[in-house]
């Protein structure tokens, strides 16, 4: 089976078509997702929130034969409070651009001047309130062109005014909490940018009390912050 027909199967068991694209993406590479003390090795897995904290490493599989640039990575949650959560839209939990891949396949420029959101770890509501697993879904794009790609706080703006989910409130981008995370649409930005999805996975994480106190820290500074005019 190929890597399009798995990738295709998996997202169609999961719903990831509609949800997060219209159509099941036509990629070339399995994305695997390595932490510390786990990792992603197929689509759908289903990990523990505490082994999923700190940034990841990512990789293309097979290693593309010669380095790929202008690659954009992108990680999302469309489940904030509900499955498919038509109110809030989907929260970019990380997003990074001008990476390249290495020999091995995994990808690099994972500086501070690359990432436009850094990474941060999944916090589902607790499965006493939210039974279901949050799907977080990485996806791996690259520029059509060569010219790069630049994406800008007015970009993640404007995916914000174009389509705004009744339960979120604009932010500005630059404080980079949940306020300016939510409301985002990874399908819009490839489209709208011109980039290409090169590979796709997604992990299931469930919710416990440490990830119900970290979302409600989390909506507390955006709510400050939009008080205060963050």
């Amino acid at each position: 089976m190929s890597v399009n027909q798995e990738t295709k199967i998996a997202t169609a068991l999961h719903a990831l078509v509609p949800d997060v694209f219209s159509e099941s993406p036509d990629v070339k590479y399995h994305v695997k997702v390595q932490w510390p003390e786990t990792s992603l090795d197929s689509p759908g897995q289903e990990l523990d929130r505490e082994q999923t904290q700190y940034r990841p490493q990512v990789f293309l599989d097979p290693p593309p034969p010669e380095p790929l640039d202008n690659l954009v990575l992108m990680m999302v949650d469309p489940d904030l409070m509900m499955e498919n959560d038509t109110y809030f839209g989907q929260v970019r939990h990380w997003l990074v651009s001008g990476m390249t891949t290495k020999l091995d396949g995994s990808l690099l420029s994972y500086g501070q001047t690359s990432d436009i959101s850094t990474y941060v770890g999944p916090a589902p509501l607790p499965n006493y309130l939210y039974s279901r697993p949050h799907r977080y879904v990485f996806i791996v794009a690259r520029a059509t062109s060569n010219e790069g790609i630049k994406i800008t706080p007015e970009d993640l703006k404007a995916l914000q005014d174009e389509e705004p989910y009744p339960a979120a409130f604009d932010g500005k981008q630059e404080a980079q909490d949940l306020k300016d995370r939510w409301g985002f649409n990874a399908e819009k930005l490839i489209k709208k940018k011109g980039l290409k999805a090169e590979g796709v996975t997604f992990m299931r994480v469930g919710g416990n009390l440490k990830s119900a106190v970290a979302n409600i820290a989390m909506t507390g500074q955006a709510v400050v912050d939009k008080v205060l005019g963050k």
